[in-house]
């Protein structure tokens, strides 16, 4: 996945991103505000810019449901002070299940048909994005390093 096209917020997001929405029961992860009439956010933790190329910015792993208000609190904060805001200890819990990796890739190859957009997620993607060690940035760090 590609950077340069700031790993585009497409089809294939959405679908991650209801995934997310629904791992995180439909709440936002810091308040428990229930996803209403306003559609609950997905935060990146790490942001996609910060992200290698040879990374998936939008595995699971990455992603959190918040609501508005949170959202705009944690988006400028280091990666530190959301996961302690957010009282993630073990990153572990962001994983997806066989099941729900199985659902989520089988609605990837029916959105596809482009390569970008069928791009299966895997528990060996998501586990090889928590060991890594990502560029440390003024706020940001590596999700191995919590």
């Amino acid at each position: 996945m590609s950077n340069t096209a700031h790993q585009d917020r497409n089809d294939r997001f959405e679908q991650i991103a209801l995934t997310v929405r629904n791992r995180d029961a439909g709440r936002c992860r810091r308040c428990g505000t229930p996803e209403g009439e306003e559609r609950l956010s997905v935060h990146h933790l790490i942001p996609d810019s910060h992200v290698p190329d040879r990374f998936d910015a939008h595995l699971p792993v990455n992603l959190v449901s918040l609501c508005r208000t949170c959202h705009s609190e944690l988006e400028p904060r280091s990666l530190d002070y959301q996961l302690g805001a957010l009282e993630i200890s073990d990153l572990e819990e962001l994983l997806l299940s066989e099941e729900t990796r199985e659902a989520v890739n089988t609605r990837l190859i029916q959105t596809g048909p482009d390569e970008l957009t069928i791009k299966p997620i895997t528990k060996a993607d998501s586990e090889m994005f928590l060991d890594a060690d990502f560029a440390d940035t003024a706020s940001q760090r590596s999700l191995s390093e919590f």
